[in-house]
């Protein structure tokens, strides 16, 4: 390790007022430690989950107080109070500065809040630097950036531990997660997707007990698991006052997992938010309880005005016998039992364990509510420029005191995971910001007439198409049969597609439009009755001296099964295939190509069937100069293994080729072109026949 005074940043310390150095020892001590006391007596098996969930009075006053901070900026867009919050950040340097001088593997906000959590506690047990051996298991944890810093951390302070790593995170490549729970960046994931484990059914749910266990397993294989993290949430912007209470549940699946895959002496850190609710306070009187010692800490980059906040637990004990709670634990695990009834009865919990939680739980929903109202009071003042100097010296200062406090180095690409791939790596990202407008807006929404919310969608609509124009106008692209290029088929099972609720082959922004217009039941009954009497499109002109054949394939009715519809249109489509004569020109008309699975079959098609694809803006794909090969009976081997699962409940097909070979290169950035035109121009004409019909 280097020492301190070798660091080109911590001459700066001698240049500091009194105010920046206590606005520095604030902002980089903000924790808080559990006193052990071995009086505490975990409560008997027989009264978990026995009684209704109780409040603590000073807890909810607390709960209240905050609240009413929260609720000055209900009237704000989160555009404009994002920008003014980012520009007070007193952190909001570090991640410029640490890319500038130290340019890590996969840096984000992720990264450095799990780098202060590794140099702040000692988060390395004992036995992985003795033994030189360790596993992690990371959990709810897209895109990855706690593995790429513990990776830099273990390089800079551990060398030689050898390290082993198992990932487990929402699936982004499959189509039936919400886009508003899951990270869909995948930068780093699509290359170490060995690594990642989505469960037993491919969804990545870890509320699913099977996967669950199936995660736990894998990871045990690999050696001791001594560090566990899980960096879990949901989207509550929805209900921003309930955000406790809404990841509660998802916050109990990750420690009941963890806490079955650690081994003794591991460490467990969690993200968790305000410490209100019941939950909250029984899962940390239960992890005083498996801890030597449980830490709540707040990093400096973590967002100050947010209520995230780190659980460090250090040195699994293994004084209690967990395998004799697991069938209590099992029957609350990702059930509605958990929120309907407390983890331990309110009386069985000591007088002396909830003191410190009031103690904790005050300390950082003080700290929240202060940097609440500064931000209010400067988004007043916003043109005071002395503010505005004193804010600019802090975050030059904070900046620099990260690097020097944790005594931060580049690591050669050698040592990264990708070794320098994802410094290089420019993909396109399918899932920006999604929510727009104000608290206030968003729930106005829901009492709009018809007429209004059909404007409010429009607008919504058109302001994505100018910040993300990643749409076909009037044009046709084209890519070419690759006759090099050998297709394997590796297919890929999972729970059975009930409806599309996010691709990665569409800006999520303009997919949730198309949404929100099918999720109104007025607005279904117009377009239902415009499908009934609209006529089929024109057929694209393709050149060819004979007359294409055309697929129209029919509209996929919400009541029903999705991976039903998407098999029996491919049968369709594979009859047709098998008519066709050298030569031939296919039209697709409304073939979807948001599924791994269609997009794995149009693949095997571009690149063996037919001479060339193109990609229209009208909302058809023409197969151009069939090919007679033996590609065909690719498609054929599909067709038999589908009708092998066909009538599992349980199981399907959800691909047919890896993501590396569907998800790159100009073939990819097709359908994403692609799906983005067909979507956005049937939000128009579906938003203009509902105008009209108005």
């Amino acid at each position: 390790m280097f020492h301190r005074s070798e660091n080109i940043f911590s001459p700066q310390k001698l240049f500091r007022s009194d105010d920046i150095e206590d606005e520095l020892t604030e902002l980089f001590n903000k924790k808080y430690k559990f006193e052990k006391n071995y009086e505490w007596e975990l409560p008997k098996q027989e009264t978990w989950f026995t009684v209704p969930p109780w409040k603590v009075r000073s807890l909810e006053t607390l709960k209240s107080r905050l609240n009413f901070h929260k609720s000055q900026l209900n009237d704000f867009s989160i555009e404009e109070w994002s920008s003014h919050t980012r520009r007070r950040n007193p952190a909001g340097e570090v991640g410029w500065k640490i890319r500038c001088v130290i340019n890590p593997e996969f840096l984000t906000q992720a990264w450095t809040k799990f780098y202060e959590c590794a140099s702040t506690y000692n988060i390395i047990p004992r036995d992985a630097v003795t033994s030189k051996n360790m596993v992690s298991l990371h959990l709810c944890e897209a895109p990855g950036a706690f593995i790429t810093s513990l990776n830099h951390f273990l390089k800079q302070n551990h060398r030689d531990i050898q390290w082993k790593w198992m990932a487990n995170t929402l699936n982004p490549y499959y189509e039936g997660n919400s886009p508003s729970n899951m990270i869909s960046d995948d930068r780093f994931m699509f290359h170490t997707l060995d690594n990642w484990d989505f469960g037993v059914d491919n969804t990545g749910n870890l509320m699913s007990w099977e996967n669950s266990q199936a995660i736990i397993r894998r990871a045990k294989s690999l050696g001791e698991v001594l560090l566990v993290t899980a960096d879990g949430s949901i989207d509550c912007l929805q209900r921003p006052d309930a955000q406790e209470e809404l990841t509660s549940p998802l916050h109990y699946c990750e420690i009941i997992t963890a806490l079955q895959a650690l081994s003794p002496g591991g460490t467990l850190i969690f993200k968790l938010f305000t410490i209100f609710e019941n939950s909250t306070v029984c899962l940390l009187y239960l992890l005083n309880h498996l801890f030597k010692e449980v830490n709540i800490y707040k990093p400096a980059t973590s967002r100050q005005g947010n209520s995230e906040v780190y659980a460090v637990c250090l040195q699994y004990q293994d004084r209690v016998n967990l395998d004799m709670f697991i069938p209590v634990l099992k029957n609350s695990y990702g059930t509605d039992m958990y929120s309907q009834r407390a983890l331990f009865p309110l009386e069985l919990i000591p007088e002396s364990f909830l003191k410190q939680i009031e103690e904790c739980a005050l300390y950082f929903c003080s700290l929240q509510c202060k940097v609440i109202n500064n931000n209010l009071q400067a988004y007043i003042m916003q043109k005071n420029m002395a503010l505005h100097r004193y804010i600019k010296k802090i975050r030059g200062t904070v900046a620099s005191e990260f690097i020097w406090k944790y005594n931060l180095k580049p690591l050669e690409y050698e040592h990264e995971i990708l070794k320098g791939i994802l410094h290089e790596e420019n993909k396109i990202n399918t899932n920006p910001r999604y929510h727009r407008g104000s608290y206030t807006e968003r729930q106005l929404y829901s009492k709009m007439s018809l007429k209004e919310k059909s404007k409010s969608l429009n607008a919504f609509l058109q302001a994505e198409l100018l910040s993300n124009p990643l749409t076909l106008i009037n044009e046709v692209r084209w890519i070419y049969a690759d006759s090099a290029s050998k297709i394997d088929l590796v297919y890929i099972y999972g729970y059975p597609l009930q409806r599309i609720n996010s691709s990665k082959f569409i800006l999520v922004p303009i997919f949730k439009v198309y949404q929100q217009i099918l999720a109104e039941e007025e607005f279904m009954e117009i377009l239902m009755y415009y499908q009934s009497k609209a006529q089929e499109n024109a057929v694209p002109v393709t050149g060819n001296d004979t007359e294409p054949k055309v697929l129209m394939l029919p509209f996929f009715n919400e009541n029903n099964n999705y991976y039903v519809y998407e098999k029996n249109c491919f049968n369709s489509l594979l009859s047709l295939l098998k008519q066709l004569e050298a030569g031939n020109t296919l039209v697709l008309q409304n073939f979807n190509t948001l599924t791994h699975f269609n997009v794995g079959i149009l693949y095997i098609l571009a690149k063996a069937c037919f001479e060339k694809t193109g990609f229209t803006s009208n909302g058809s794909i023409i197969l151009s100069n069939f090919l007679e090969n033996s590609a065909i009976d690719l498609l054929d081997i599909i067709n038999s293994e589908c009708d092998r699962v066909r009538n599992n409940t349980e199981e399907d097909i959800l691909n047919v080729l890896p993501v590396q070979v569907t998800n790159v290169g100009d073939f990819f950035i097709n359908i994403v072109f692609y799906n983005n035109t067909f979507y956005r121009n049937k939000c128009v004409e579906y938003l203009y026949t509902i105008e009209q019909s108005l």
